[in-house]
């Protein structure tokens, strides 16, 4: 993860903030945001969405994808970027390849049993779509549970509070697809 922060500083240093204003901007402590800069600490998936908001950017540029490589537009199985656990317990994929001009993100989620997005809901900007491949995922949109299973899909509005996670002990997996996107 020293790649994320290495970006952060530099973005944050080419818009002219000082690590204590982007820290109060994103509500975290100056101090784990260093953290973060020096490779230390890894910030959860929506805190590094905020980051990336913040820094006009997208979470691809802070974890360093870069331009296309060139035109092929498959992803083969084994060559998934991963990009680290968001939250304990929760391992995302990348199922496209590096192009700036897409309008969604297609994710593959592996929720480990139990694994869970947070103790709160978090709300931003776009859609969402997601398909569960295995095991049972429920996700709380308002107050409002909706439990899925292998086959079921939801689709709704991200800018509805929303939190998810995995209710059972198996593990579970979702195509999760977001848009506009963020990595």
């Amino acid at each position: 993860m020293k790649i994320v922060g290495v970006n952060i500083k530099r973005l944050r240093e080419d818009k002219g903030m000082t690590l204590r204003a982007l820290a109060k901007q994103l509500n975290v402590s100056a101090s784990f945001l260093s953290q973060v800069e020096t490779g230390k600490a890894s910030p959860s998936l929506s805190t590094l969405k905020n980051i990336a908001d913040t820094l006009s950017t997208t979470i691809g540029s802070l974890i360093g994808e870069g331009q296309k490589v060139d035109d092929n537009p498959v992803v083969r199985a084994g060559e998934r970027k991963h990009l680290n656990e968001a939250e304990k317990g929760i391992n995302l994929y990348l199922l496209t390849s590096q192009d700036d001009n897409k309008q969604m993100e297609p994710l593959l989620f592996r929720l480990a049993g139990k694994a869970t997005s947070g103790s709160t809901s978090y709300r931003h900007f776009g859609q969402e779509f997601v398909l569960v491949l295995k095991g049972v995922i429920e996700i709380t949109l308002n107050d409002t549970v909706y439990v899925l299973r292998k086959g079921d899909s939801i689709y709704f509005n991200s800018n509805v509070p929303h939190s998810f996670k995995n209710i059972t002990k198996e593990e579970a997996e979702a195509v999760w697809v977001v848009t506009p996107p963020t990595f």
